[in-house]
């Protein structure tokens, strides 16, 4: 059985990121796994980065705050799914504020300070720009990979957001969302 940690950076819960995240889970969890969800958004202060470098003396983010406890899900879970709605062609200001953070997950030489190996699953949404999304995908995955030695399972991108329900209208989505939790 493996720890998984379920990250939802959009200000909308039961939007199109949170429903193929559930998806995802729910296929986790039939297969034994555990699954906690972060919703970003409920935070009430998400603090970036300070670049005070502490992160690289105590080997963990120094700041103690929502983030600091996000941080930890993901330090000692088995599997992170990384999800995000996609603006301007970045992710959304609350991932941001996430990625910024794990910046404490490298020490001084940009080595991965948390256990390796864990598998990913990275979730993308837009109303639009479908190749801004993919890059966004392609970025935050390759980054998980290269930094901290993530297994990449796989990434969902839907193009398709205007609509909050046009994930649980989407059986391909939907599909894909399972096959991916399946292999958690």
């Amino acid at each position: 059985m493996s720890k998984i940690v379920a990250i939802v950076a959009s200000a909308r819960k039961n939007g199109n990121s949170d429903t193929i995240v559930k998806a995802i889970a729910e296929k986790a969890k039939a297969n034994g796994n555990t699954v906690s969800f972060r919703y970003l958004n409920d935070f009430k202060c998400l603090r970036g980065c300070q670049a005070c470098l502490g992160c690289k003396k105590a080997g963990r983010c120094v700041l103690h705050d929502e983030i600091s406890d996000v941080l930890e899900d993901i330090r000692h879970a088995d599997g992170v799914i990384l999800s995000a709605p996609c603006y301007f062609g970045q992710p959304s200001a609350q991932y941001r504020i996430l990625e910024d953070r794990m910046f404490s997950f490298l020490d001084s030489n940009a080595c991965s300070v948390i256990p390796c190996n864990k598998k990913l699953a990275v979730v993308i949404t837009c109303s639009g720009g479908v190749s801004e999304a993919d890059a966004v995908a392609k970025r935050i995955s390759d980054d998980a990979v290269s930094l901290f030695k993530y297994q990449l399972i796989d990434t969902i991108v839907m193009a398709d957001g205007v609509s909050r329900n046009a994930a649980a209208n989407d059986a391909a989505i939907l599909a894909k969302a399972r096959d991916i939790g399946s292999k958690f």
